[in-house]
């Protein structure tokens, strides 16, 4: 969903909002509502979690708007703040269990494609995913299922690139291990 076109879409909603229009916040949640909800629901283990994290997502970026300079990064502000979002809210309804941490920190991942997911059908692949770590989860749902490069991902989860790329390449094998596991 991070297109191009739906980047300066947003930009230009963004804008119209600013200087008054009433009409353009409400194009800006039907053009955010789904994907946000889409990456909610890979952080959070309630459908009910999500959407209350959505809307805590719309307010916070409604109070906190004029912190972004830059209306082109609305995209990747609005991923960034419903990531704290939920991580808060898992935190809430979890107190007891840390969130993740850099798990595979120093590791330098080896050259080479990442492992493809061709052959795999999607429902597979999302039964997969959500039996990944919170770590890997987001990682590749940020990058492969809604479009962020390595650089826009470490600025949503305040992570170095290189931390960014290490989480990518293990979260890539453990998702072909977890699919090879549940169709072989």
């Amino acid at each position: 969903m991070t297109s191009n076109a739906a980047a300066v879409r947003s930009a230009l909603l963004l804008l119209r909002h600013r200087s008054g229009d009433r009409t353009a916040f409400a194009e800006l949640v039907a053009l955010w509502e789904r994907p946000l909800l889409y990456y909610l629901r890979r952080l959070l283990p309630e459908e009910a979690d999500a959407w209350d994290a959505l809307q805590e997502t719309w307010v916070r970026a409604v109070q906190e708007q004029h912190r972004l300079r830059d209306e082109r990064a609305l995209p990747a502000w609005l991923y960034t703040i419903a990531r704290r979002v939920a991580w808060r809210a898992r935190e809430r309804a979890h107190p007891e269990e840390p969130l993740p941490d850099d798990d595979e920190l120093g590791v330098i991942p080896a050259a080479g494609e990442p492992p493809g997911l061709a052959g795999f059908d999607a429902l597979d692949v999302h039964r997969a995913l959500a039996a990944l770590s919170l770590v890997h989860r987001d990682v590749l749902t940020l990058h492969v299922l809604e479009g962020f490069s390595v650089a826009e991902i470490g600025a949503i989860t305040g992570a170095a690139d290189g931390t960014v790329k290490s989480r990518l390449f293990h979260a890539r094998h453990a998702l072909r291990k977890k699919l090879e596991g549940e169709t072989s």
